[in-house]
């Protein structure tokens, strides 16, 4: 049975193409993982995590208030890895609910018949989030590649003239000189 939860800790990324609901949400909703349908994986969330979300569900989403209220069934694929946020919502979302986000003032302006509706983000909150997610960032463990020292040594820049003088070969590694760009 799911309860009518208002959760917390709703980071908007306007540049992400998915929409993710964290299993300590989930299991506030109390919707078992038996429910979740497959899901294809995503790339690129987070170092070191896995790259497929446990599954997809759709859930509704209500902004606002019961006299100016917008609700829609969101698609949300479900993450279990470590995070400050409870739900992290995409463009997918922001199209959906044809919002507006202003980053700056975190607002989100949505427009309906009945008059415009206007969630405000808290600014403690956020700054609290942000904290919490540099504490975490700090005791992730970093791959080999991420915490190599530079080699130190310059890159080769070879200029090649060409009849319209536009073209730079640039050498990618010293040891070839064979690996260029």
């Amino acid at each position: 049975m799911v309860h009518n939860i208002r959760l917390g800790r709703v980071l908007v990324d306007g540049g992400s193409l998915i929409n993710l609901l964290f299993t300590d949400a989930l299991d506030a909703l109390q919707i078992l993982r038996s429910s979740l349908k497959q899901s294809p994986p995503f790339f690129g969330i987070t170092s070191g995590s896995s790259d497929k979300p446990l599954g997809q569900i759709k859930l509704p989403v209500t902004f606002s208030s019961p006299e100016n209220f917008r609700t829609e069934r969101v698609l949300f694929d479900v993450a279990d890895f470590g995070t400050t946020y409870n739900v992290i919502l995409g463009r997918p979302v922001m199209a959906q609910f044809m919002a507006v986000a202003h980053y700056v003032y975190q607002t989100i302006k949505i427009t309906r018949p009945t008059g415009a509706i206007t969630i405000a983000g808290n600014a403690k909150m956020a700054l609290h989030c942000d904290k919490r997610s540099l504490d975490m960032a700090e005791l992730t463990p970093r791959s080999q590649s991420e915490t190599a020292e530079p080699s130190g040594q310059p890159v080769k820049v070879q200029v090649v003239a060409n009849p319209d003088d536009r073209l730079k070969v640039v050498s990618l590694d010293n040891t070839n000189p064979t690996k260029t760009v």
